[in-house]
């Protein structure tokens, strides 16, 4: 019996609301145990006994939002299609009872939307205020790695489908826009490179076109977007970028692809490709003319040339600009940097929709814009959680949560999250299963063999 004394001189509502709450919370965890305790028993009595052959009970326990649960459930040895051998729960298969560890996938998924917005400590203090589940913040990180790594796991069988020309989606469309930046992070250990502290996490996204935002006028936002991240090579980082269009996309009917980059060579597509146009980033762009020419007025006109595709008057202006900064070595070194990056990537400089492109019409609602929304995704997707919180990181732990903070950018992180478990357990779990054997008062009380 529960109880809550009413002489508490130290007692409020918000006080009284936290304890209901609590004891509430423990009534339920007793309720469920019964009935998971129950509905075990109930499995074994009913099943195949031929198919699954009881090998014990297991003592265990899983975290839950109500609170923790310690209960017990039999283990089965069963052989497969294939006649492989394994242990499973036939109360998880039954329950469908998907875990991380043992955190239940309902307190899971919230420790992953919350462990997207702050750190894993601020994650599990947000968990025992908003619920009645006490963790710590090894918990969480543990949560994010698990179900990271299986995410990460999953990217690279796509990949070999990839491949081996096995992954074409069935989602047609004519235009598809691409879009590719990269981050720097802050890392740490084994992972520190030798120069400096900072590696670059590779960002890309795809989408269909532009629509406009509900309730506004002005605002437009991309359609249908997807995205990846992760850091590694920039060769497997481009198989991993078009394996996740052919795995939504039917790639035999795109006819244009636009991409959109700061001109790094892993961004560049094959412009030998028909239907292929790369398009140098105008934020890049802008940001390096501010950046490199000494006068406001000066980088402004520059800027206006280049927006308007004049990219012989912009090459004439700058040669200019050099001529007139000699003596300056300063700004010479500088405007001189700035023409080669502008020189480097002059076939991308004239804005797509400027080349007279015979561009395919697009669906109802989609329009053509201009393209540069990858500095914003970029921020929002994996600065603002990853980047300047004195935070560091190793290439596993930040690839990790890179993949579930890109499938929340793409809309599918929920999808995910349901796709990535299962019931079985491998055959190294036995060696912490305990079978318990009833015995009599009499077997009880004699002595046991020393074996």
């Amino acid at each position: 019996m529960y109880k809550i004394s009413l002489n508490d001189k130290e007692l409020d509502f918000k006080t009284l609301e936290q304890k209901i709450y609590r004891i509430v919370c423990d009534v339920a965890c007793d309720a469920l145990k019964d009935i998971l305790e129950i509905l075990d028993r109930m499995l074994m009595a009913t099943r195949d006994m031929e198919a699954y052959r009881h090998k014990g009970i297991k003592k265990t326990h899983i975290h839950t939002v109500m609170g923790v649960i310690d209960y017990e459930r039999r283990v089965y040895e069963h052989h497969n299609d294939d006649g492989k051998k394994q242990y499973v729960y036939l109360l998880d298969q039954y329950l469908n009872n998907e875990t991380v560890g043992h955190v239940s996938t309902n307190l899971a998924e919230k420790i992953v939307e919350r462990a997207l917005e702050e750190s894993y400590r601020k994650t599990a203090q947000a968990m025992e205020s908003t619920t009645n589940a006490n963790l710590s913040h090894t918990t969480a990180w543990n949560v994010i790695q698990k179900v990271g790594s299986k995410l990460r796991n999953k990217e690279q069988h796509l990949i070999d489908k990839y491949e081996h020309g096995e992954l074409n989606g069935d989602r047609k469309v004519e235009v598809l826009f691409q879009e590719a930046d990269g981050v720097w992070l802050s890392m740490q250990g084994k992972d520190r490179p030798k120069k400096g502290s900072k590696k670059e996490m590779k960002v890309a996204i795809n989408y269909e076109g532009f629509k406009k935002r509900e309730g506004q006028k002005k605002g437009y936002q991309v359609h249908n977007k997807t995205a990846c991240a992760q850091f590694g090579k920039s060769k497997e980082f481009k198989k991993l970028w078009e394996a996740k269009v052919a795995e939504r996309y039917n790639v035999d009917e795109i006819g244009v692809r636009i991409v959109n980059g700061d001109g790094d060579p892993w961004i560049k597509p094959d412009l030998g490709r028909d239907g292929v146009h790369f398009q140098l980033d105008p934020f890049h762009v802008s940001r390096e003319v501010l950046r490199k020419v000494p006068d406001k007025k000066q980088a402004k006109k520059l800027n206006k040339l280049l927006n308007e595709g004049k990219i012989d008057e912009s090459f004439e202006y700058l040669t200019e600009l050099l001529i007139e900064y000699t003596d300056d070595e300063d700004a010479f070194g500088k405007l001189e940097k700035l023409y080669n990056y502008l020189s480097n990537n002059r076939d991308g400089l004239v804005p797509y929709r400027l080349r007279g492109l015979n561009l395919p019409e697009l669906p109802e609602g989609l329009e053509y814009r201009g393209m540069g929304t990858m500095e914003g995704t970029v921020c929002d997707m994996i600065t603002l959680r990853m980047k300047n919180r004195k935070m560091s990181w190793s290439e596993e732990g930040a690839n990790n949560l890179a993949k579930l903070l890109a499938a929340r950018t793409s809309g599918t992180l929920y999808e995910e999250l349901d796709s990535l478990f299962d019931e079985t357990v491998s055959e190294e779990m036995l060696e912490d299963m305990v079978e318990i054997v009833q015995l009599s008062a009499a077997e009880a009380n004699r002595r046991p063999k020393k074996s």
